[in-house]
């Protein structure tokens, strides 16, 4: 979890994506673009699914459970 905690603290469209799915819950990838405001979000989405931390479910993206371990970590919680 370490690993995936430093890559999300050092990759800040990760975080934001992580933060924004955490807050707000399930969305597609074209929201999750607008609301973070990120330009190319597709590629910090799909390294996100690589590394199991969202996943796509019916066309949205939701927080794993490791995704939400790794969001409230980082945010202190």
């Amino acid at each position: 979890m370490e690993e995936l905690i430093g890559f999300v603290a050092s990759n800040h469209k990760a975080g934001k994506i992580l933060a924004v799915l955490d807050s707000k819950g399930a969305m597609d990838a074209a929201t999750i673009a607008k609301t973070t405001r990120i330009v190319g979000a597709d590629k910090s989405i799909e390294e996100l699914v690589s590394k199991k931390l969202i996943e796509n479910k019916s066309g949205k993206y939701e927080l794993t459970e490791m995704g939400r371990l790794v969001s409230r970590k980082l945010r202190g919680v």
